[in-house]
């Protein structure tokens, strides 16, 4: 069996630490980026089936979110906001940049985002 592919892109390595453990638990393959540059350079390499990010700062996750979504090669990527940004002017910018869940940290438990995730994903093939 193929492991999923899973790209983390957090600034707290706590939080990223917990998420791609129970990931990988589940039977993922998670890179963990801290930086936005970073991720960047990780797609060029590889483009997983999930890209989870925070959206601090979020001007920069904002757009590196629309040009995940207009790139041919990651435009089928389900992406997912996982962040401490509960505000709806900041959700509605999300989902308007192409996220396809918003989590907002600390309402869902590890192992709650792996099952949403994993949903996604079947959903997203599905179409």
């Amino acid at each position: 069996m193929v492991k999923k592919t899973l790209l983390m892109i957090d600034q707290d390595a706590y939080y990223a630490g917990i998420y791609a453990n129970r990931f990988e638990a589940a039977g993922w393959k998670v890179w963990v980026e801290d930086t936005i540059t970073n991720a960047r350079k990780r797609l060029k390499r590889s483009v997983p089936d999930v890209v989870i990010i925070d959206l601090d700062p979020l001007d920069d996750a904002l757009a590196f979110l629309v040009a995940l979504r207009a790139d041919p090669r990651s435009a089928a990527t389900v992406q997912v906001a996982l962040t401490q940004l509960g505000d709806r002017k900041t959700m509605l910018a999300a989902l308007e940049a192409g996220v396809d869940s918003y989590l907002l940290k600390g309402h869902f438990v590890p192992s709650e985002a792996v099952k949403k995730v994993k949903r996604l994903l079947e959903e997203n093939i599905s179409l």
